[in-house]
């Protein structure tokens, strides 16, 4: 029996795996080459995070071509909010490994490439102190409501929005990952919007707002707008109960409230959002408020973040099947 190898993507050396899961595998990878060579992702020695997209997740024909056509959007783009998006590298042949075998169902798609940068998950860091002070909280939310906008600027939506998707580096700067999948997830139910659980189709830039401000519940409390596990009862709750207020500074209220409104048609987008919580915070919080915010993100996460390696690994070069190395976070 012939085993062929794995694609990875060209001129690349891969230097850690940080995850592997439905939706890709993660790695750190360095690219290389000759001296002084300027590949397409990048140039020789950057480190990079590339995700490698299963070949299953693209054999629906218009979802590939959906996440073909965000990912074609994303190119470009410049939101300091954001990881910075690379490109993405087809593997050659992908659907033709395919259909030979229901073993090929491991065959890789592609590679989506974005910087690497060093952090760590706010999921992390709401796992270690629990609840954040409304500074850190609602600069947490506006610098992902700033990329979202500028991602729904481009007509591409994020999809899947909640904690383990925004890294936070040692200097308690915030920024939003995991642009470009929209397509190819169905984001987690815990902050997944009413219209989506009355069976609204695709992801939508209402979504994403609802998403953030579950985020923004889950950072001020300690604890998500409807925590709790059946998912018969998340969605009675999303879809019909009242958000429970009893725990958010009052002056929050209001623009968590409009964030989370039932009704997409009567939410606000993410940039009247961001309007809101602007003016919310200079009044509630005081103009230093962002200063403040990040001051006390940087002594939460600094302790978390996990640095970059600086050397390639060996030339053996085998992934770590079981590593999932948080502190180090892309796309």
């Amino acid at each position: 029996m012939v085993v062929t190898r794995p694609w990875r993507l060209p001129r690349s050396t891969e230097v850690r795996e940080v995850r592997r899961g439905r939706y890709g595998r993660t790695v750190l990878a360095r690219l290389d080459g000759e001296a002084g060579e300027v590949g397409e992702v990048g140039k020789v020695g950057d480190l990079v995070a590339v995700r490698y997209i299963p070949a299953g997740l693209l054999i629906h024909r218009p979802r590939a071509e959906a996440f073909w056509a965000d990912v074609a959007r994303l190119t470009g783009l410049e939101a300091p909010e954001a990881v910075p998006f690379r490109q993405y590298v087809h593997a050659p042949g992908f659907t033709a490994a395919y259909a030979r075998s229901a073993g090929a169902v491991e065959a890789v798609g592609g590679a989506l490439v974005s910087d690497a940068v060093e952090g760590v998950t706010l999921s992390r860091v709401l796992d270690r102190y629990g609840a954040l002070p409304p500074p850190a909280a609602l600069l947490v939310v506006h610098r992902a409501l700033r990329a979202l906008a500028a991602a729904h600027g481009r007509a591409v939506v994020h999809g899947d929005l909640r904690p383990a998707k925004v890294l936070i580096d040692a200097d308690g700067v915030p920024a939003v990952t995991g642009l470009g999948l929209a397509a190819l997830t169905t984001g987690a139910a815990g902050l997944r919007a009413p219209e989506l659980w009355r069976g609204g189709g695709a992801a939508t830039p209402g979504g994403d707002v609802y998403g953030t401000a579950c985020v923004l519940h889950l950072c001020l409390t300690g604890e998500l707008p409807f925590p709790v596990r059946q998912l018969f009862s998340l969605m009675a709750r999303h879809t019909t109960a009242p958000v429970p207020m009893e725990a958010v500074p009052g002056p929050l209220r209001a623009p968590l409230a409009a964030g989370l409104t039932k009704d997409p048609a009567l939410r606000p987008g993410a940039e009247a959002l961001l309007a809101h919580l602007e003016r919310t915070a200079r009044t509630a919080l005081g103009r230093d408020w962002e200063e403040r915010g990040g001051s006390t993100l940087r002594t939460l996460a600094a302790p978390l973040t996990e640095a970059l390696p600086l050397t390639s690994p060996s030339a053996e070069d085998r992934p770590l099947a079981d590593s999932s190395h948080e502190g180090v976070l892309m796309m």
